[in-house]
C-alpha cells in the first residue's frame, strides 16, 4: 500500500504541473494579445532594435540546472551528515531518501516556476503593452481618415512589416518574464541555502554566495532595459512577481523541516535516586 500511495502521488505531482503548464502552451500557440493602439509622439517605443543579450532558453536553463544542481548537493549531503529523511520503498526497490527529498523540492520549485510564467506571461497577452523598439519592428501606417485616430491616440493602423511572430512579442513587454523567473530562481535558491545549506567553515561564505545569485538575477533584469526588450516599470514588476511567488511556495508549499535535527518528544530529566528531597514551597493564600 504504500508503495500505491507513493506512484500515485508521483503521477498526481506530475498532473498538477501538466494542468498549470497547458495553459502556458496554449497563450504561446493560440492566443493573440491585445492589440493596442500608441500615440504619434510617444517616444518611449521609438527605440532601435537590438538583439537581446540574454535569451529565454539561456534564463530557463541556467535557473533549471543551477537550481536542480543545487538542491541534489544540499540533499545528498545532508544524507551523508544524517539529517535525511529516511529510505523509501519504490516497486519493490529501496529509494534513498535524499533522492526522494530532492524530487520533492524540484518538483515544488518547478511548480512555482510554472506559476509565476503563467501569471507573468496572462498578463503579457491581456494588456499587450509595447515594446520600446515597436516602432522600429512594426513601422506602423495609420489608416487615413479613421475615425477611431482622431484624438491623436492611433488604434486603427496596419505594420509594414511582415514578420508576424515578431511583432507579436513586440506587444508582450509588460512585465518581463525574464526578470520574473531569474528573481523567483534566486529568491527561492537563497531561502533554500538559509534553511538547509548549513556550513560551520566561514560564517560569510552562504550569504556571499547568496548575494551574488541575487546580484545575477538583477543583472539579467537590466540587461532587459538595456537591449530595449522592456520599460523599467516593466522589469520591476517582473521582479515583484518572481520575489512573491519564492517566498509563498517557498514557505507555504514546500514547508521545509528547519529543526529536523531536534528531538520530537519531550523527556522529563532524570533526577539521581540518592539526591536530597527539597520540601516544596507552601502556596500563599
Amino acid at each position: 500500500m504504500a508503495v500505491d500511495r507513493i506512484i500515485w502521488k508521483i503521477i498526481l505531482d506530475f498532473f498538477v504541473l501538466a494542468c498549470v503548464s497547458f495553459p502556458l502552451l496554449a497563450l504561446m500557440l493560440w492566443v493573440k494579445p491585445y492589440e493596442r493602439g500608441y500615440f504619434a509622439n510617444d517616444t518611449s517605443i521609438l527605440l532601435p532594435y537590438k538583439e537581446e543579450t540574454i535569451s529565454v532558453g539561456a534564463v530557463a536553463g541556467a535557473g533549471f540546472a543551477f537550481m536542480a544542481a543545487t538542491i541534489l548537493t544540499v540533499e545528498f549531503t545532508r544524507d551523508r551528515q544524517g539529517k535525511g529523511v529516511g529510505e523509501k520503498f519504490l516497486s519493490g526497490s529501496v529509494l534513498p531518501g535524499w533522492v526522494w527529498e530532492s524530487y520533492q523540492t524540484i518538483g515544488v520549485f518547478t511548480f512555482g516556476a510554472a506559476c509565476q510564467q503563467l501569471t507573468s506571461d496572462l498578463a503579457k497577452y491581456v494588456v499587450g503593452r509595447l515594446r520600446p523598439h515597436f516602432i522600429a519592428v512594426c513601422r506602423p501606417y495609420p489608416i487615413a481618415n479613421s475615425p477611431l485616430n482622431s484624438l491623436g491616440y492611433i488604434q486603427d493602423y496596419i505594420c509594414a512589416d511582415n514578420d508576424g511572430d515578431r511583432i507579436k512579442e513586440a506587444r508582450l513587454s509588460f512585465p518581463s518574464s525574464h526578470a520574473s523567473f531569474s528573481m523567483y530562481c534566486a529568491i527561492f535558491f537563497i531561502f533554500y541555502i538559509q534553511v538547509k545549506g548549513k556550513w560551520r567553515g566561514s560564517k560569510l561564505l552562504r550569504h556571499g554566495i547568496q548575494y551574488a545569485v541575487l546580484l545575477t538575477a538583477w543583472f539579467v533584469g537590466l540587461t532587459r532595459v538595456q537591449d530595449h526588450m522592456h520599460h523599467w516599470s516593466d522589469v520591476t514588476v517582473g521582479f515583484l512577481i518572481g520575489a512573491i511567488y519564492a517566498c509563498l511556495v517557498f514557505v507555504y508549499v514546500l514547508k521545509p523541516k528547519k529543526y529536523s535535527a531536534l528531538p520530537m518528544t519531550w523527556e522529563e530529566p532524570q533526577v539521581p535516586t540518592n539526591a536530597p528531597v527539597l520540601p516544596r514551597a507552601v502556596l500563599a493564600r
